[in-house]
């Protein structure tokens, strides 16, 4: 029993790991979360904490736009300028809340997503407090080192009672 209690400590110490604080987050944006708008910009642009890159010949970083309708009014003419992306606008007429999706890739090379709303001539009750960010790696690295431990530790003990059936 005494190996079972130390292969429960030893789990017990492996690191987990950490949340999204490492990946690049979203600090501000023009127009800014949850404001109403009495003209329609011309273009959004947002800024990160960290460098903006793009990974091979894909588009990695994009910015969509949608009116309340659900049509897309931003264009594909994203620029990025360190740790700015910026994209330009249609015009529009549909008042109500605009979505604004966007998906980038910092210098540590892990994709973050995320959304917000501003209002077009509308009140502020559609308005959304928070930015809501969405790693898209972390949660399966968590699952694979679970996997691995309680791989791991089932391996442990059928060689353990293997043995101990042969030996006693």
């Amino acid at each position: 029993m005494p190996i079972a209690a130390l292969l429960t400590l030893i789990i017990a110490t492996i690191p987990t790991p950490q949340g999204a604080s490492a990946h690049t987050r979203l600090i501000s944006s023009t127009p800014e979360v949850g404001v109403t708008l009495n003209s329609w910009p011309t273009q959004v642009k947002l800024e990160f904490d960290q460098a903006l890159v793009d990974i091979g010949q894909e588009k990695s970083n994009f910015v969509v736009i949608n009116n309340s309708i659900g049509d897309q009014v931003s264009l594909d003419d994203e620029v990025i300028n360190e740790n700015v992306i910026s994209v330009s606008l249609t015009p529009n007429e549909v008042k109500g809340p605009v979505l604004v999706f966007y998906r980038v890739v910092s210098a540590d090379g892990h994709p973050v997503e995320g959304e917000f709303i501003f209002n077009f001539s509308q009140e502020q009750s559609a308005q959304v407090d928070s930015i809501q960010q969405v790693p898209t790696t972390d949660f399966l690295l968590a699952i694979y080192i679970a996997s691995a431990a309680f791989i791991a530790s089932g391996i442990f003990f059928a060689i353990y009672s293997y043995r101990r059936r042969n030996l006693g």
